[in-house]
C-alpha cells in the first residue's frame, strides 16, 4: 500500500533554465567586467556549488567566492543575484495541473519534495510561492542543502522515509533524471518517470495530471 509520494522539484513541478541560457547570461555579466576565462568560471562555480548542495556553504557565499576567485569583487554579488533573479523569473514556469493534481493526491497520501539544491527549505519555498505552487500541500520539503545528502545517494531517500516512518515499498519517487531514478530503485522505492523517456523507471507519466491514476493502480 502506497503511503508517501516523493517529488523531485526542478523539471517535475516546474521547468529549469536551460544550460545554454545560463551560459549566455553568465558570459554577458563577466564580459561587462572584462573576465574572458569562462571555463575557469565554470570550474570555480562547480567547486563551490557542490559544497552548497550539501549545506557546507550558503547560496550568498557561493556567489561571493565565485566572484573573488575569478578576480572580481564580492560586492558584485548583489548585482549578479538580481540578474539571476530576473533570468529565473523569465524562464522558469510551473508545469500545468500541478496544484490541481497535488490536491487530489493529498487526499490519499503524504506528499514530500526531495530536491538537490544549493538553496535551503525556506529559499525553495520562496521559489514555489513565486511560481504559485502551493507548498502547503506538501507535508515536508527536503533539500540536499539541509540534509547533507544528494540524490542518487541512498541516504537522501532514506532520510525522507525515516521522517515519515514508511518502508521503501510504501513510497513512490517521481523524477526525471535517470541516475536519481536508479538511486530510488536501489533503495526499494516505486519509481515514476515524468517527461524524460530515457530514464527507466517502473512507470512513465506523460503529464503531471496522470499521476493519481498511475499511483492509485499500484499493487505492491
Amino acid at each position: 500500500m502506497i503511503k508517501l509520494v516523493i517529488f523531485d522539484a526542478g523539471d517535475i513541478l516546474y521547468n529549469t533554465v536551460k544550460a545554454e541560457i545560463i551560459r549566455k547570461v553568465v558570459r554577458e555579466f563577466l564580459a561587462k567586467y572584462g573576465v574572458k576565462n569562462f571555463e575557469e568560471s565554470e570550474r570555480v562555480w562547480l567547486k563551490y556549488g557542490k559544497l552548497a548542495r550539501i549545506g557546507k556553504m550558503s547560496w550568498e557565499k557561493v556567489h561571493e567566492k565565485w566572484l573573488e576567485d575569478i578576480g572580481l569583487s564580492k560586492e558584485l554579488e548583489g548585482e549578479w543575484r538580481e540578474i539571476w533573479r530576473k533570468t529565473w523569473t523569465k524562464y522558469v514556469k510551473k508545469f500545468p495541473y500541478v496544484n490541481e493534481t497535488l490536491k487530489i493526491l493529498k487526499k490519499s497520501y503524504k506528499l514530500a519534495i526531495l530536491s538537490n539544491n544549493i538553496a535551503n527549505k525556506e529559499e525553495l519555498i520562496e521559489k514555489l510561492e513565486i511560481l504559485k505552487i502551493d507548498h502547503k500541500l506538501f507535508d515536508e520539503i527536503f533539500t540536499s542543502h539541509d540534509i547533507g545528502y544528494v540524490k542518487p545517494q541512498g541516504e537522501a531517500y532514506v532520510t525522507v522515509l525515516k521522517y515519515f516512518n514508511v518502508n521503501p515499498e510504501e513510497a513512490v519517487f517521481v523524477g526525471h533524471d535517470k541516475d536519481e531514478i536508479e538511486g530510488a530503485k536501489k533503495v526499494g522505492l516505486v519509481t515514476i518517470v515524468l517527461h524524460d523517456k530515457n530514464a527507466k523507471g517502473d512507470y512513465f507519466a506523460n503529464q503531471f495530471k496522470d499521476l493519481p491514476k498511475i499511483i492509485s493502480g499500484l499493487i505492491t
